[in-house]
């Protein structure tokens, strides 16, 4: 139902809204709860590395003169993923790992000759030159920590150390995350788009079917008419004149009549298609006797016995706009004649007032072949039928009439396969 006011909203702008903000708390939800567990990772990692670098920094020097003490350093130095240089006081790397040259690429005695000042290998010097500009990027990252005695007295040298790699990559997953997350709404949102796409072609080629129906039954009337009209002066050649008794011409011009205003009701009613309706107060049981009638008219005479029923109870008017409550009714009589597949049937028409809600309740029950659950959902769709024949638009047409043109209520009360169906529209008072 549609409310009016600058800031009132329908129940599907509500639903889209809702939505919209859910997905959105969601995405900032998902993206504050991967940073902080990022942030506590990156944290405890970049702790694991200072404290590593640490026992590099006190251990170094003193393994090479401790056996015992360099097995264990170089089995700690072995595991470690994360860059690291030791340099000496001159600057000149000792060890490193991770950072992009082989250590066995450059030997040891090549490195004592560089702290002499005595000429090496340029290669090697290359090398060693590569890891030095490593140490320059490593110190921009942290501070290096400087090696010293035990007493503290002397400098010996400084280890510098980068990050390990996974702490960069944690640092992307926050963004990763909500990609993904943003990913998944969007496929949700086309696929509903799609749906949605579908359901309005469907709406618009039963549109077109459903005019041409309401449309076919008063020309084909009229073209009769036409014809016997026709068939009169053709008799009357010889003459200029064309008589045709009073009672006759009466009943031609009746139905001609009948026929034009119900060409005119069909243009109303798809005028009011697609824009808010204006509503009137009025008198309930007109309309429902008018529509009643019509489908009584256009009963099958091949061999079925179609009974309508009709039962009216004193109800307040209701405010509605009578031409599309009559399309809604007209849709629904008209699907319960279609549900009755063998005669004899009876269809019944119910209107009275519901006291427990204050609502104009119109319920119509058939004992045709009924709807198992399954159609029992599907059954507003639009596009959707049980039918050989049809294009499953008119219950919801009715559906759109009902709830969203006049703020009421449609559905299926009971139902079952063999034992008919009851169909109810409650309209508020």
């Amino acid at each position: 139902m549609s409310l009016r006011g600058p800031w009132r909203f329908t129940g599907s702008q509500l639903l889209k809204t809702s939505v919209f903000l859910g997905c959105s708390l969601l995405v900032v939800a998902v993206f504050l709860f991967t940073n902080a567990t990022i942030s506590r990772l990156t944290a405890e990692v970049s702790t694991t590395s200072r404290v590593l670098a640490q026992f590099c920094a006190q251990a170094s020097f003193p393994a090479v003169r401790d056996p015992e003490l360099q097995r264990i350093f170089s089995d700690v130095i072995s595991h470690i993923d994360f860059p690291i240089v030791i340099t000496d006081n001159e600057g000149i790397p000792r060890a490193w790992r991770e950072v992009g040259v082989d250590p066995s690429l450059v030997p040891a005695e090549s490195i004592d000759s560089l702290s002499t000042g005595r000429a090496i290998v340029p290669e090697v010097l290359a090398r060693i030159e590569a890891v030095r500009q490593q140490v320059a990027r490593l110190d921009r990252m942290n501070e290096p920590i400087l090696m010293t005695t035990a007493d503290d007295a002397d400098t010996l040298g400084a280890v510098h150390y980068g990050d390990p790699p996974v702490i960069a990559q944690l640092r992307w997953m926050p963004y990763i995350s909500v990609g993904g997350l943003l990913i998944v709404v969007w496929l949700g949102v086309w696929g509903f788009t799609s749906i949605r796409e579908a359901e309005r072609r469907n709406i618009w080629v039963g549109m077109a079917k459903e005019t041409a129906h309401q449309l076919g039954t008063p020309l084909s009337s009229l073209m009769g008419w036409i014809e016997l009209m026709r068939g009169h002066a053709e008799e009357s050649v010889a003459s200029p004149d064309v008589r045709l008794p009073r009672a006759e011409m009466e009943e031609t011009l009746n139905e001609m009549e009948l026929d034009v205003e119900r060409l005119n009701k069909v243009a109303q009613r798809f005028s009011h298609v697609g824009s808010a309706p204006s509503l009137q107060l009025q008198s309930v049981s007109p309309v429902v006797r008018e529509a009643v009638q019509y489908v009584r008219r256009r009963l099958p005479q091949g061999g079925r016995d179609i009974e309508i029923r009709e039962r009216y109870e004193e109800v307040p008017p209701v405010n509605m706009n009578r031409e599309l409550v009559e399309w809604a009714l007209e849709n629904l009589l008209t699907n319960a004649v279609s549900a009755i597949e063998r005669g004899p049937g009876v269809i019944e028409v119910r209107l009275d007032r519901r006291k427990e809600t204050e609502s104009v309740e119109i319920e119509i029950t058939d004992d045709g072949r009924g709807m198992t659950p399954a159609e029992q959902r599907r059954a507003f769709e639009p596009g959707y039928t049980t039918k050989r024949r049809g294009w499953g638009l008119g219950l919801a047409l009715a559906r759109r009439v009902v709830q969203e043109y006049h703020g009421g209520r449609i559905f299926i009360s009971h139902s079952a396969p063999g034992k008919g169906t009851t169909i109810v529209i409650s309209f508020p008072t």
